[in-house]
C-alpha cells in the first residue's frame, strides 16, 4: 500500500512540475531603459573553494567575489578538461555572479534555453527564469517560456559555478515567430 501511494505521489508531482514548467513566465522590462550599455554581461567571481556543490552554497560566496573580465555573452561550450571556465582564468572550482542586460527585440513569448556544468540559476526583468542545481555534466537548467510585453532592455543576472572537470555555459532562445539559435552576444549589455 505505501509503494502504491508513493508512486501515486510521484506521478502528481511530476504533473504539477511539467504543469509549472509549461507556464509563460511574464517578465519586466528595465525602468528606465539603460542607454550606453557596453556589449557583455559583467562577472565577478569566487575561486578555489572545493565545497560549493549547489547553486545555493554559490550564492552564499557572491558577495565575497572579486571582479573579472566581462564575458561577451553566454556562449561558453564544453572545451574539455583543463579549459578555462568562462573569462576566470581558471580550470576549475569558480563562482560567477553575471549581471547586465538581455534585449528582447521584439513583444511575445520566447522559448528560452539555458545549459550549465555544474549549476547556475537564471534571472530574468526579477523573475527566475531556470535553475540546475548541483553538480551536473553539461545539461538544460529547463525551457521556460519568456513572455516579453515589449522590445527592449530587461534585467539579467546568473550565478553559475563549476567545481571541477569540464565547464559549460551557454544560451539558446527561440524568438516569436523564429528559429532557435544562440542568443547573439549582441543581445547581452551591461553598465
Amino acid at each position: 500500500m505505501k509503494s502504491f501511494i508513493a508512486k501515486g505521489l510521484s506521478v502528481i508531482s511530476l504533473m504539477v512540475a511539467g504543469a509549472v514548467s509549461a507556464q509563460e513566465i511574464e517578465v519586466t522590462p528595465a525602468n528606465p531603459q539603460p542607454s550606453g550599455l557596453k556589449q557583455g554581461l559583467k562577472v565577478s567571481y569566487y575561486t578555489g573553494e572545493r565545497s560549493i556543490r549547489t547553486v545555493g552554497n554559490a550564492k552564499q560566496r557572491v558577495s565575497k567575489a572579486k571582479p573579472g573580465k566581462p564575458l561577451p555573452g553566454l556562449n561558453f561550450p564544453d572545451k574539455g578538461r583543463g579549459a578555462e571556465v568562462l573569462t576566470s582564468g581558471l580550470a576549475e572550482l569558480v563562482v560567477a555572479d553575471i549581471t547586465g542586460y538581455i534585449k528582447f527585440p521584439a513583444a511575445g513569448t520566447y522559448d528560452l534555453e539555458f545549459f550549465t556544468n555544474d549549476g547556475a540559476e537564471f534571472w530574468i526583468g526579477g523573475q527566475t527564469v531556470a535553475k540546475l542545481n548541483g553538480i551536473t555534466p553539461c545539461a538544460s537548467a529547463g525551457r521556460p517560456k519568456i513572455k516579453v510585453p515589449s522590445a527592449g532592455w530587461y534585467d539579467f543576472r546568473a550565478v553559475y559555478f563549476q567545481k571541477e572537470g569540464t565547464a559549460c555555459l551557454e544560451s539558446e532562445w527561440k524568438a516569436p515567430g523564429g528559429k532557435r539559435q544562440l542568443i547573439p552576444n549582441s543581445a547581452f549589455g551591461y553598465k
